[in-house]
């Protein structure tokens, strides 16, 4: 049986999925913990692993899992790869060449919190697997469609040819939403569709037609909607107040803004939703509040970009979880009057998306 395997290099994990060539799952797993508590799970296995556990030590035990498994290279026909951001290049799933790998190098100060561990992932891949195809697909594409107003930034002009733009992320489950909600409904895809990818990371996403048309992350993964540990959007005087007045140079400030803030800053209890909503402290509650208060006005100007709503679908583990997250914030939105019947919720599944442009670019 052919085989094509996704690997997805997160900022702490490297999950890995594995689909037949009629993309059926296969195998699921993932090192998690990299850089604190290294875990591998895959299946019924799981291990803890020596703290000093790296990546590129977790691709080997991934491959060789895949092996003792069943999964061997010769059976692999694709291996797909999660990319965080694609710049304004690539915009498609892209076979990956000695010449894409060193063009996707210079594209790193553009995400050097994300990029890093994918990049080194799949040149690693590339190495132990060198006789197989490798395909990059990346976050940022499916916003590619978005109008030019909406990737501008009010900054001089000068900035936006160096790549100073909003580029947008999650792109890769948004493209799985716009293929999954209509099998799942029987029904087309609504023509005005909102999708709120609610996660440890977060966002929203107006699509139009099927594309997208705008979305609440920008430049960075940092903006928009409030998420775990980060800001989301936040007023830029503060962050100069912040320079000036605490004294923070950039990597405290980066760590406040990514690492610190968000629902673990606002509740001072943790990034989990699951662990605030089990909470009864005021302060879970009052983070809970403010998250579901800011996702709905991230949604108002999204509707306006969209021109009026047809759905909302919720996805991520949050979206499709917490079921009280998703009422308030439909409640906050409840003067559009849009009927239960057209909130949807669809399971996030970024590495079916991948698996299947793998797959389709090989055959």
């Amino acid at each position: 049986m052919a085989h094509i395997l996704v690997l997805n290099a997160g900022s702490s994990s490297l999950k890995f999925s594995v689909f037949d060539e009629w993309l059926g799952d296969v195998a699921r797993g993932q090192v998690s913990g990299i850089g604190t508590s290294p875990v591998f799970e895959a299946g019924s296995a799981r291990r803890d692993l020596p703290r000093d556990t790296a990546y590129l030590d977790g691709l080997s035990l991934v491959l060789d899992w895949l092996r003792n498994n069943g999964v061997k290279a010769d059976s692999l026909i694709a291996v797909g790869h999660r990319i965080v951001h694609g710049g304004t290049r690539f915009v498609d799933p892209t076979l990956v060449s000695d010449d894409v790998q060193a063009d996707l190098e210079k594209l790193r100060a553009l995400a050097p919190l994300h990029l890093p561990f994918g990049l080194g992932v799949l040149r690693e891949a590339r190495h132990q697997l060198p006789d197989i195809a490798h395909i990059a697909c990346f976050d940022t594409a499916f916003h590619a469609t978005q109008p030019a107003l909406a990737t501008m930034l009010p900054l001089p002009r000068s900035y936006y040819a160096k790549g100073y733009r909003r580029y947008g992320f999650h792109g890769l489950n948004y493209e799985h939403v716009v293929e999954a909600l209509p099998q799942q409904t029987g029904r087309p895809l609504p023509r005005r569709l909102l999708a709120a990818h609610l996660g440890s990371g977060a966002s929203m996403c107006a699509i139009l037609d099927g594309q997208s048309v705008g979305t609440t992350m920008g430049f960075s993964t940092a903006d928009g909607l409030v998420m775990g540990t980060r800001t989301g959007s936040i007023d830029p005087g503060v962050l100069v107040a912040l320079l000036r007045d605490e004294h923070l140079d950039i990597p405290q400030l980066e760590d406040l803004l990514y690492r610190k803030s968000g629902l673990l800053g606002l509740s001072g209890i943790s990034s989990d939703m699951r662990v605030l909503l089990a909470s009864d402290k005021p302060e879970a509650r009052e983070a809970i509040d403010y998250y579901c208060y800011s996702a709905a006005k991230h949604a108002g100007s999204l509707i306006t970009s969209l021109g009026g709503l047809d759905a909302v679908v919720f996805t991520g583990g949050v979206g499709e979880h917490a079921k009280p997250v998703r009422e308030k914030i439909m409640a906050h939105l409840g003067w559009l009057g849009l009927p239960e019947t057209c909130v949807h919720v669809v399971p996030a599944n970024e590495e079916l998306t991948i698996a299947r442009a793998a797959g389709g670019l090989v055959a």
